[in-house]
């Protein structure tokens, strides 16, 4: 499953437009931490682009991990829940949350704020979320996403976590009116929703070369429109804010990852 899951045309747009979206960003040194990271594709495309640096992947399904495990010895792979992750604060240099914050039983706010407090000053998030209320439907049901966002309403989510925004920007664009189209009957039920749709090889990769063009885009300039918004913020200073959920176990320096 996930080795369909990864090699199909949006995962490899999209990790396009991620690697794309971090290129020229300054990082502080230390480790980088995926949550979500599912079969471990971007994991490793981030062990790829930051040799010597420690790579975290962190999943709740024992598939997800024994698949990644299966892929890479590059990076640490470690099984864990949002609300209760196993690391000191104040510890990665980059976290990456990729359809993570929006899903179905997360806390939006209170995540963000965890992402915050987990970065190093100066520390840096690549986030991404399913855009656009009204587009809710069959297919976000079907795929675990617990809400779609504006732009407004997840900057500020971002900002009250403690994050300062360096660039927000949509993505999936080009195919956008099309699919927002098929969303739209699926929604009002004027058309069914269709998973094998998504096994079309054709599809896979129009979705792939469109996707990856936009990463092109997006090496230089932001889209104004697209299925998904993403946001890539840095942690400013040394505070740590409140977040009502546990936090790492004792005993853990900064900087430490576990093993």
């Amino acid at each position: 499953m996930y080795a369909a899951e990864e090699g199909g045309g949006w995962n490899v747009g999209m990790r396009a437009i991620g690697r794309a979206l971090l290129a020229n960003v300054p990082l502080p040194f230390g480790p980088i931490l995926e949550l979500g990271c599912g079969g471990g594709a971007f994991a490793i495309d981030l062990a790829r682009t930051h040799p010597g640096v420690q790579v975290v992947g962190l999943d709740l399904r024992d598939a997800a991990l024994i698949f990644a495990r299966s892929r890479s010895q590059q990076v640490t792979w470690l099984q864990g829940d949002l609300s209760q992750l196993p690391f000191a604060g104040a510890t990665f240099a980059l976290i990456a949350a990729l359809d993570v914050v929006d899903q179905e039983g997360v806390d939006a706010g209170a995540a963000l704020t965890t992402i915050h407090n987990l970065l190093l000053p100066g520390g840096v998030a690549l986030l991404r979320v399913s855009a656009h209320a009204w587009l809710y439907g069959p297919h976000d049901v079907a795929f675990g996403t617990g809400r779609r966002y504006s732009r407004s309403a997840f900057v500020a989510l971002v900002r009250r976590a403690g994050l300062t925004p360096l660039r927000v920007t949509y993505a999936n664009s080009l195919l956008a009116p099309t699919v927002a189209a098929v969303r739209l009957l699926q929604r009002y039920g004027l058309l069914p929703f269709s998973p094998e749709l998504y096994q079309e090889g054709t599809v896979h990769r129009l979705v792939a070369a469109a996707l990856e063009l936009e990463a092109r885009w997006l090496q230089q300039r932001d889209l104004a429109w697209g299925l998904s918004l993403m946001v890539v913020a840095k942690r400013g200073g040394a505070s740590t804010i409140s977040v009502p959920s546990k936090q790492a176990g004792p005993g853990k320096r900064a900087g430490e990852v576990i093993q």
